[in-house]
C-alpha cells in the first residue's frame, strides 16, 4: 500500500513543502509536540511521519511515538508524558478497539488535555455521536480525506486546542507567583495519590507563615511576594519531588508526602535560616497543622479540612510549632457545626428567650435594675449554655440579628416592668463587638427606643472590657454617640482584660462591673479580693458606679459593701427570671418590707 494512497494524498494539488527526513526530536533540546500514531497498518505510520516530517507547528517540531495496537498504546500511555495528540485508528485488533482506547484515555488515565483525532479506513465503523461528545474527540476523518494539507490543518487545530487547554489549566490549577500547584490542583494530586493505595504512610499538612499580613503592611506587597517565592523555592528544594507541594492560600502551603519526609519538626527547621529577599535577610517562622488520618475513603479535600482544623489549634496555642489532627478535634468541629445549625433553627422557631436578673443597691436592698440575658431551650427541654452558643453566633454573624431582637424585647419589657411601681428601673443589655461595630447599630438603637417608647435614661448597654479597649478612636466616637442618645454605658467583666487606665478615663462610661470570678474569690483570701478592692477604688476615683455580679452569699455582699461597692446581682438575690417570675419575685420582695 503506497503512502499517497493510504492518506489520500494527491501529488499535484498540494503545495506544502516538507523536508525529507523525519524529525523525532530525540537529539534536540528544543521544545517539541509529542504525537502518537496508533494504527495496526505500518504503512499508515510511515505515511503520517513522511507527510509531517520536518514541519514546525506553532513554533515547535514534532516528535512521533508509534503503537500498532490499542493494547500497545495503553502500555505506552502509562509511561509516556506530555503526549499532545493521538492519531487513532478506530478499527484495529477488534472492531471497537479504538473507541475502547478512547474511554481508557479519558476515564482511566484521566488524560483530559490530550487531543484525539480518530481515523478510519472503513467508514462504516464510524463512532456514535454520543462517543464523540462524551469523550472529547477533536476530530474524526476517513483516511482518504487526509491529504497532506488537511492532515497538517487537522493536527494544527488539535495542537492549538491542546495548547489553549494547557494555558487554561495553568491559570486554573497553578499559582502564578510561586509556580506551584494551587489548592484545586493539590486536591487533585492528593486524590490521585490516595486512590492509588500505595502511600498509606503519607501525611498531609498545611503550613502557614506567621504574621505574614504584618510583613505585607510593613514592607509592602512586593516584598511579601518575593518572600513567598523564596519560601516556595526552599521548601521545593529541601523536601524534594517525593513531596507534593502547593500554594493553597495567600500565605499557606499544602504538603503531602511520607511521614518521614514530612516530619513536622524537620519541615519547620527549614525556617531557622533567614530567607534572602533582594539582599534583605528576613527571619520568619511558620505554624503547621498535620493529619495522618488518610484511611480508606478519605479524599484530599477531607484531609485538607482535617489539617486546617489542626492548623487553627496550632495558631491559637502553638504558634511556630505544629498540632497533629485527632478524631476528637473533628468530633468537636462537627458538634460546633451541628450546634450552629440547631441555633439557626432555634432562631426561626423562636426557642430563644430572654430572662432578667435583678440588680440591687447593696446598702438599701432596693431593686435598681435588671440585666437582660438570652437563653436557649432545646426541643427536648434541655438548655444550651450561653457560653457555648453565643461565641458561635458571633463567629457566624448571627449575633447581629439576635442582639437586635434581644434589645427590642428588653426595651418592651422595661416599659412593662416600670409600670409595676418601678419607674426608675434600669435595663442592662449586653452588646457584642460585632453588633456594636455594625454600621446600622446606632440607627437600630434609635428605632428600638422610638418604637417601644423606652426612655433612654433607663437603658444601659454593657460592653466587655476587651471591646472597650479595641480601636480607641472608633470606640470613643461611637460611645459618645450612644451617650448623646441619653443611654448609659457599663464595662462588663472588668478586671479580666488589660485596660489602659489613661484610655479608660477618656471613655464616657457610667458603671464598672466586677467579674464574678473575683467575687467568688472574696471568700478564699487570695488575689481576687484585692482585685475587687482595686476595681472599687478605681470606680471611686473615676466617679463611676461599681456593680458586682455573681454574689451568692451574704458574706460576699457584706465584704463588697465594706469595700465601697454600690450594687450587686447574683443568686443571693435571685436567679435570672422570666417576666412573670420577676413580677412575682418583686411583689413578694416588697410585701416583706414593713
Amino acid at each position: 500500500m503506497n503512502n499517497e494512497k493510504v492518506l489520500g494524498m494527491p501529488t499535484d494539488s498540494d503545495t506544502l513543502h516538507f523536508l525529507d527526513d523525519e524529525c523525532d526530536g530525540g537529539a534536540s533540546k528544543e521544545l517539541v509536540w509529542r504525537l502518537m500514531v496508533i494504527d495496526d497498518e505500518p504503512d499508515v505510520h510511515r505515511a503520517t511521519t513522511f507527510a509531517l516530517a520536518g514541519v514546525k507547528i506553532l513554533g515547535r517540531s514534532l516528535q512521533f511515538l508509534h503503537a500498532y495496537s490499542a493494547a500497545e498504546a495503553t502500555q505506552l500511555l502509562r509511561t509516556e508524558k506530555d503526549v499532545a495528540v493521538v492519531l487513532l485508528d478506530v478499527v484495529m485488533e477488534r472492531e471497537d478497539a479504538g473507541l475502547a482506547l478512547v474511554k481508557t484515555i479519558r476515564q482511566d488515565f484521566k488524560l483530559t488535555e490530550l487531543r484525539i483525532i480518530l481515523r478510519t479506513g472503513q467508514p462504516g465503523y464510524a463512532p456514535e455521536i454520543e462517543t464523540i461528545h462524551d469523550f472529547d474527540i477533536n476530530d474524526y476523518k476517513t483516511k482518504s480525506e487526509l491529504t497532506r494539507t488537511k492532515l497538517y490543518a487537522t493536527v494544527t487545530a488539535a495542537l492549538r486546542a491542546y495548547q489553549q487547554i494547557r494555558e487554561l489549566d495553568e491559570l486554573a490549577f497553578y499559582d502564578r507567583l510561586s509556580r506551584l500547584p494551587n489548592r484545586n490542583k493539590f486536591i487533585d494530586l492528593s486524590d490521585e495519590r490516595l486512590e492509588s493505595g500505595n502511600f498509606l504512610d503519607d501525611a498531609i499538612a498545611i503550613l502557614d507563615i506567621d504574621d505574614f499580613s504584618e510583613i505585607n503592611d510593613a514592607l509592602g506587597h512586593q516584598q511579601g511576594d518575593r518572600l513567598l517565592q523564596s519560601v516556595a523555592e526552599r521548601l521545593k528544594s529541601e523536601l524534594g519531588s517525593d513531596v507534593i507541594l502547593a500554594r493553597i492560600g495567600s500565605d499557606t502551603f499544602g504538603l503531602m508526602g511520607s511521614t518521614q519526609r514530612m516530619e513536622p519538626l524537620r519541615v519547620l527547621s527549614l525556617f531557622r535560616e533567614p530567607f534572602w529577599v533582594h539582599d534583605d535577610s528576613m527571619v520568619v517562622t511558620a505554624t503547621m497543622g498535620v493529619t495522618k488520618s488518610l484511611g480508606a475513603g478519605v479524599t484530599g479535600r477531607d484531609a485538607l479540612k482535617d489539617a486546617n482544623i489542626a492548623l487553627k489549634r496550632a495558631k491559637k496555642s502553638r504558634r511556630g510549632s505544629y498540632v497533629m489532627y485527632s478524631t476528637e478535634m473533628g468530633t468537636d468541629i462537627r458538634e460546633r457545626v451541628r450546634l450552629l445549625q440547631n441555633l439557626r433553627s432555634a432562631v426561626e422557631s423562636e426557642r430563644l428567650f430572654v430572662v432578667y436578673q435583678p440588680q440591687v443597691n447593696l446598702k438599701t436592698g432596693a431593686v435598681v435594675g435588671v440585666e437582660a440575658l438570652i437563653r436557649w431551650k432545646k426541643e427536648d427541654g434541655s438548655f444550651v449554655p450561653p457560653d457555648r452558643f453565643i461565641p458561635l453566633a458571633e463567629a457566624s454573624g448571627m449575633i447581629v440579628a439576635i442582639g437586635d431582637w434581644v434589645l427590642r424585647v428588653a426595651c418592651d419589657e422595661l416599659v412593662r416592668f416600670q409600670a409595676l411601681g418601678l419607674p426608675n428601673l434600669r435595663m442592662s443589655v449586653n452588646v457584642s463587638q460585632i453588633q456594636f461595630r455594625h454600621p446600622d447599630f446606632l440607627e437600630k438603637l434609635r428605632v428600638a427606643l422610638l418604637e417601644t417608647g423606652t426612655n433612654p435614661k433607663y437603658l444601659e448597654l454593657e460592653i466587655t472590657e476587651s471591646v472597650a479597649m479595641e480601636d480607641a478612636d472608633f470606640m470613643l466616637e461611637t460611645l459618645h454617640k450612644v451617650r448623646e442618645l441619653g443611654i448609659s454605658i457599663a464595662i462588663d467583666d472588668f478586671g479580666t482584660g488589660y485596660s489602659s487606665l489613661s484610655h479608660l478615663r477618656q471613655l464616657p462610661i457610667d458603671r464598672l462591673k466586677i467579674d464574678r470570678a473575683f467575687v467568688t474569690e472574696l471568700n478564699q483570701q487570695v488575689s481576687g479580693g484585692h482585685i475587687a478592692a482595686m476595681v472599687v477604688e478605681l470606680g471611686r476615683n473615676l466617679n463611676l458606679t461599681v456593680i458586682a455580679e455573681g454574689i451568692e452569699d451574704d458574706g460576699q455582699a457584706q465584704t463588697l459593701l465594706g469595700l465601697g461597692c454600690h450594687e450587686g446581682q447574683g443568686y443571693l438575690y435571685a436567679t435570672p427570671l422570666l417576666p412573670q417570675q420577676f413580677k412575682e419575685w418583686y411583689q413578694a420582695r416588697i410585701a416583706k418590707v414593713p
